[in-house]
């Protein structure tokens, strides 16, 4: 039986990227027969030499328009689908052209965040979107948070859950390992309002106060148009912390887990805004794999990662008085900081992407009743 996975992007750095290529890694290990259907780009070495890919226009990099997409998409997808079982959609905005070009092989679609819910966009996209879930045999959320939003929106129950994961051995702190800074609270990602950045750098101003010699990194790649990063710099030039926020930009893999590795805490106030919400989470994973403590928000899909008070904090969300008092709770005490790190740590090496595997190969087979692997497969 062969599975077509098809992802906008297979490259680690971004979320999209890390959680189809992970998977299709995790699918050809397991013996799974792949095609990766892919506009190519950026991949790791091992994906890249895999025998059997088939090109697709890109999304991400092309026209971020469902219905300009499936124009583009459709002759395309219909040729990269020929002679599969199986087709697993990994990105939401494929999902229309992905149910017309399956006809009627079986068809997964991923719910991955913000894409998956259909009343977020315009009415086109979201009737495009909306046929296509119900084409689906199961869709797959990266987080309960993410099914229940899709649930609530759309009323369609054939959904489950297989959650992101992380590679200790890629984010396990260095050998010999940095020193932690005192004071030293890092975000990570792009900036954008749902991960509440704004609202860390005002719970920020109010603990410098306290703690004079702190500091506030935020590390992730940015446009040099966004407005709001511009707003971010002009609410950090008004508070008068230029000497005490820093904006590093992309940095490397190795950059990254030294500042994980370096943080006394990790701060990821996690909102919803307007159609914008967070799907799963993973700098919170990276950051346990560090050993960091973290602190997140509450009603949101930090909840099925930390454990309040045992392997972090939860606070309500645009809450920054509580935000304040929870990062002061982090960096005031080593205790504190040593037993969060420790606990989220030993909890991050359960989430593991060899047991999403195992859970999507699962999930496949429940649905499909009999097996996907090679060797397992059997007609009649």
């Amino acid at each position: 039986m062969k599975l077509a996975i098809v992802a906008d992007e297979l490259d680690p750095s971004n979320g999209w990227g890390r959680y189809a290529g992970e998977l299709a890694r995790g699918l050809i290990a397991a013996g799974v027969d792949v095609r990766l259907v892919t506009p190519g780009g950026t991949m790791p070495a091992d994906l890249r030499a895999h025998p059997d890919h088939a090109p697709i226009p890109s999304f991400r990099h092309g026209t971020p328009h469902f219905g300009r997409l499936l124009a583009r998409t459709i002759r395309p997808m219909w040729r990269a689908l020929r002679g599969v079982d199986v087709v697993h959609c990994m990105v939401e905005p494929y999902a229309p052209a992905v149910a017309l070009a399956a006809g009627l092989r079986p068809l997964f679609v991923s719910l991955v965040g913000t894409y998956s819910v259909p009343s977020t966009r315009d009415w086109l996209e979201s009737r495009m979107l909306r046929l296509a879930m119900r084409r689906a045999r199961r869709m797959i959320a990266i987080s309960r948070y993410t099914e229940q939003r899709v649930r609530r929106d759309t009323g369609f129950t054939h959904t489950t859950v297989v959650p992101l994961a992380v590679r200790t051995d890629e984010f396990g702190v260095p050998d010999p390992p940095p020193a932690r800074e005192a004071g030293l609270m890092l975000a990570v990602g792009e900036p954008k309002p749902r991960k509440g950045f704004d609202l860390a750098l005002e719970a920020f101003a109010a603990v410098h106060v306290r703690l004079p010699r702190s500091r506030f990194v935020i590390v992730g790649p940015y446009a040099p148009g966004s407005s709001f990063v511009a707003r971010l710099r002009e609410r950090i030039h008004g508070l008068g912390l230029d000497d005490a926020v820093i904006l590093t930009g992309a940095v490397s893999h190795d950059e990254l887990v030294r500042w994980y590795s370096r943080a006394s805490v990790v701060v990821m106030p996690y909102r919803s805004v307007g159609r914008d919400f967070e799907g799963f989470g993973l700098v919170l994973l990276e950051a346990g794999a560090c050993g960091a403590p973290v602190i997140s928000s509450l009603d949101s899909p930090a909840e099925e990662i930390v454990a309040h008070g045992e392997t972090g904090l939860l606070v309500t969300p645009g809450d920054t008085a509580a935000l304040e008092a929870a990062i002061l709770r982090v960096l005031t005490s080593a205790d504190e900081r040593g037993r969060l790190g420790e606990r989220g740590s030993a909890h991050t090496a359960t989430m593991t992407w060899e047991r999403s595997t195992a859970q999507l190969i699962d999930v496949y087979e429940q649905t499909l009743s009999r097996p996907i692997r090679q060797g397992l497969w059997h007609d009649g």
